[in-house]
């Protein structure tokens, strides 16, 4: 490695010691007389591990033990390094609030920017005695920022409808334009979002069968409507715009229809701010010589006239599942975590998150596994993972 490509060695702790000022805001409930470490040392330690590949408490410890002389240059440690008992002690003890400030100072304002929410279930932490996992987290993602906005957690699935609210509640949303998938597709929501001065493309399914229904029709000739597997004629004064990827040994193509003409959705009136319906027909070739398979979602949209504005929010949703759920389930190992009360499972992914950001903030072309990998192994490139924090 160039060493005049490396940050400079003082430049990178002030950066660290400003996220230490960050920790250091976090309330500290513990009992003064029980508390050996500080609670920012605590969290800037597991903060530093969790860059150098670090996927559990005892890991956390491991890094501590072994890069004591490196974090004294930093850190105080005046009864050396935490065990991990007292990782485990402080993520249980933090309030998760004051984690998902620091994410959310860390996206900044939401102005413009794509809202994807989507909720992620924590599989380590499945209990045997309920037989199901106890942490569902859902997230506000914004993807340009590489970061989530907002995290809230709600006890099942099901209860997303339940947690949506709180989410949207949280955050500053005016300007920016929320997507969310079918479980969140309620009228409810859809106003309280345009209330907030947002935009929103819900997805539909049948969860609200009568709107699905009403913008099936819409949104089809009599022929489509017949043969939904051929491809896909426009209706009048529908905008259409089209796509074609070729990719990971497949060929796609997508074709996006836009109508603001609502007459023949009765019931448009319920959903506050509408203004479009939109249509995806993807058609998937996997295979030189087998069928292509053939899929039609609907959506419900509040703005109009600029379909491939429509076809950038929809192709950006999945960044939450592509380039955040599925990141930290494979790079940094979260559905193995055993990690299983509410409160430390919740506040890890946070730090989990925080991290991927720093790591996504490198100018390198090295995965994020061998980023984690590296720092752990050289401290000078992990200066230089930290010289990019927002703190």
């Amino acid at each position: 490695m160039d060493p005049s490509a490396l940050p400079s060695t003082v430049d990178s702790y002030l950066v660290l010691s400003r996220l230490q000022q960050a920790f250091a805001e976090i309330p500290d409930t513990r009992q003064p007389s029980k508390v050996r470490h500080l609670l920012n040392e605590v969290l800037l330690c597991s903060f530093c591990a969790v860059v150098c590949d670090a996927n559990s408490f005892t890991d956390m410890a491991d890094f501590t033990a072994s890069q004591i002389g490196w974090l004294r240059q930093f850190l105080v440690l005046k009864n050396g390094p935490p065990s991990h008992d007292t990782f485990r002690n402080v993520f249980l003890m933090l309030k998760a609030e004051s984690m998902v400030g620091i994410l959310n100072s860390w996206c900044g304002p939401l102005m413009g920017k794509q809202i994807a929410i989507d909720g992620k279930t924590l599989r380590g932490t499945h209990s045997g005695l309920e037989g199901r996992p106890l942490v569902h987290l859902l997230r506000a993602w914004v993807d340009e920022r590489s970061i989530s906005a907002g995290h809230v957690l709600c006890d099942v699935k099901s209860n997303e409808i339940e947690a949506i609210p709180r989410l949207l509640a949280g955050l500053e949303i005016n300007g920016a334009t929320v997507t969310i998938d079918a479980m969140g597709t309620q009228v409810a929501i859809a106003e309280q979002i345009h209330e907030a001065g947002a935009d929103y493309v819900l997805s539909l399914k049948a969860n609200q069968k009568g709107s699905l229904e009403a913008v099936t029709h819409a949104l089809n000739t009599p022929a489509n409507l017949e043969q939904p597997d051929v491809p896909s004629q426009p209706v009048e004064g529908a905008m259409v715009y089209e796509t074609l990827e070729l990719s990971h040994g497949r060929c796609e193509k997508r074709e996006y229809h836009l109508l603001d003409d609502l007459s023949a959705f009765g019931k448009s009136w319920k959903w506050a701010g509408l203004a479009a319906v939109g249509k995806v027909h993807r058609e998937i070739q996997r295979s030189y010589d087998g069928p292509p398979v053939v899929e039609t979602h609907y959506f419900l949209c509040s703005f109009k006239d600029d379909v491939e504005r429509f076809a950038r929010l929809v192709r950006g949703h999945w960044s939450v599942e592509n380039r955040c759920h599925w990141v930290l389930d494979v790079t940094f190992g979260e559905d193995h975590c055993q990690v299983r009360d509410r409160s430390a499972a919740h506040n890890f992914s946070i730090m989990r998150e925080l991290v991927l950001q720093v790591l996504r903030s490198v100018p390198s072309k090295l995965s994020l596994r061998r980023k984690r990998r590296l720092a752990a192994l050289d401290p000078d490139y992990r200066l230089q993972i930290f010289n990019t924090l927002h703190a």
